[in-house]
Parts: structure tokens; C-alpha cells; sequence
């Protein structure tokens, strides 16, 4: 139980430290409208693939339902995180006819800029036998479809940014997983102040609410992260001897710096996988150490 226990206390922080980056890369998506950028990403896929100068996808940008969805950070007017699929037929059905009835949609899409989305529109057009209502659904389809992808595209390059962002956690915290794991293998005391910890975590909560919202606040991430720091972080800080504070520098020779340097970059890529994933593992490997207890003699 004993190599059980030090798995459970490294898992515990790597959690925490996951946590910890995960809503610094709120604040960053927050900051500077990730997801907003993504979904115009996806939008000139869709709308202007071959058209270089963007008529419709700017016609898009301009209509007033999107402008409304969007924000505005001081002066400058950001994009909406997010559309949803009927907005987006409604957004595109209005700017193709431009005020005039459904009855000239074919007339009207011959008209586009951007050929593939013509022979897009005028396959689902076929499709639909000129049914405008099953158009209307399989124009809501195709977005859902470009959506799914774009949450993929989103999700890798938040991944690389999540790993710089663990890295530069790792240096401030000075979170060493390799001498984390050694601290705790060596000191009994520390090793059950943090399973006690770890256990106290995942008897309170059933699973691990991590951003639910598109987009949030900056200001509700920016109070969440100061109350993980204050909290869950210095719970862990002072046992495991997290920081610079008791570094001896005159001690430390080339050696050092590079095992240093290593463990920075395992607790870097352990934290890009993500708090769920550690929030799981953690709570696997607490049942199973609940389940492995011996009863107390009577």
C-alpha cells in the first residue's frame, strides 16, 4: 500500500497543478478571445474558402444578430466564442437573399462569391428536392459538422499553449515532479498530510467541473484562480516544500539544474493532459486503495 499511497499524493498534485493551468488558460482564452478566432476560423472555411476578398464572410460579420452575440473589450468589438446552428442558418439565409422571398434561394446562390460554398449549397439544395425547410436543416447539419472539427483544431493548439503554460507553473512553483515523487517516497508525514488531502478532494466532489461555459468571464477565471492558489495549492505548498524559498543556492551544481530542468518538463507535459484526466485516475486509485484496507480489529 505504501507505493500506492506516494502514486496518490504525486496524482493529487499534478491535479491540482492541472487545475491551476487550466484556468490560466482560461484567462488566456478569455484574454484574447481564443475561441472567437476559432469560430472565424471555421466561418472563412466555410464562406470564403476560395473568395480572397471575404464579401459574404464580412456580410456575415456585419449582420446584426452576430454583432449582438459578440463583446466588446474597451473599444474594440470581439467576436462571438460561439453560434448556434440556427443562428447560423438564419445568419446565412438572411445575407444569400438579401430582403427578397425564399422562392429566388437557387437564383441567389448562383449570385456567391465563393464557389464551393455555391456547390455546397446547391448539392444541399438538390438534396432537399428544393424543400426549403429540409434545406434549412442540412445547411444546421454541415455547421454542426464544421463545428465538431473546429473543437478539434481548438482543442490542439490549446494543448501546445497548455504545455507552456504548465512549463512556466513548474518553474514559478518550482514544481518538480521527480523531487515531488522523491519527497514523498522519503517523508511518511508529508506523504499522509497529502493522501489525506487526496482523499478529502475526491470525497467531495463527484466529478471535476473544469469551464462548462464557452466562453467565461475574465473576471470570474481571474477569481477562481486566486482562490486554488490560496486553497488547494498552499495546502500542498508547505508540506512538499514547494517554491524557492528553502533553496540553497550555493548548493546546487550543473547536475542538479539538469534533473532540474527535467522534472520542469515532465510536470509541463503531465499537466497538458488535462485535470480530468488526473481528477479520474485519482479517484480510481483512492477507491482501489479504500477497497485494499484491512477492517479494524475490534
Amino acid at each position: 500500500m505504501g507505493m500506492l499511497q506516494v502514486v496518490i499524493g504525486l496524482v493529487f498534485v499534478l491535479l491540482l497543478l492541472s487545475l491551476l493551468a487550466t484556468t490560466v488558460m482560461e484567462l488566456l482564452a478569455s484574454f484574447m478571445s481564443l475561441r472567437g478566432k476559432n469560430l472565424e476560423k471555421a466561418l472563412r472555411n466555410m464562406l470564403a474558402y476560395t473568395d480572397k476578398d471575404e464579401k459574404l464572410l464580412a456580410a456575415f460579420k456585419e449582420n446584426s444578430l452576430y454583432k449582438q452575440l459578440g463583446s466588446k473589450f474597451g473599444s474594440r468589438r470581439r467576436s462571438p466564442s460561439y453560434i448556434e446552428d440556427e443562428t447560423f442558418q438564419s445568419i446565412l439565409m438572411d445575407i444569400i437573399l438579401k430582403g427578397e422571398g425564399v422562392e429566388k434561394l437557387e437564383a441567389k446562390i448562383d449570385e456567391l462569391p465563393d464557389e464551393d460554398l455555391k456547390n455546397v449549397l446547391k448539392q444541399f439544395l438538390r438534396e432537399a428536392d428544393n424543400n426549403v425547410d429540409e434545406f434549412k436543416g442540412k445547411v444546421r447539419g454541415w455547421y454542426n459538422s464544421v463545428m465538431d472539427r473546429a473543437s478539434g483544431w481548438y482543442k490542439r493548439y490549446t494543448q501546445k499553449i497548455l504545455v507552456g503554460v504548465g512549463f512556466l507553473i513548474a518553474i514559478i512553483f518550482n514544481a518538480d515532479t521527480l523531487a515531488i515523487y522523491e519527497r514523498l517516497e522519503s517523508d511518511p508525514d508529508t506523504l499522509q498530510k497529502v493522501v489525506n488531502l487526496a482523499e478529502d478532494f475526491v470525497d467531495s466532489r463527484d466529478t471535476l467541473d473544469v469551464t462548462t461555459v464557452a466562453d467565461p468571464k475574465f473576471e470570474a477565471s481571474l477569481d477562481k484562480l486566486k482562490g486554488l492558489v490560496d486553497n488547494q495549492i498552499e495546502s500542498v505548498r508547505s508540506p512538499l516544500g514547494l517554491g524557492w524559498k528553502n533553496v540553497v543556492w550555493e548548493e546546487v551544481g550543473w547536475y542538479d539544474v539538469v534533473t532540474k530542468v527535467l522534472g520542469w518538463i515532465v510536470t509541463a507535459l503531465a499537466v497538458s493532459l488535462g485535470a480530468p484526466f488526473w481528477f479520474d485516475l485519482l479517484r480510481k486509485l483512492v477507491n482501489m486503495r479504500s477497497s485494499g484496507k484491512k477492517p479494524e480489529e475490534g
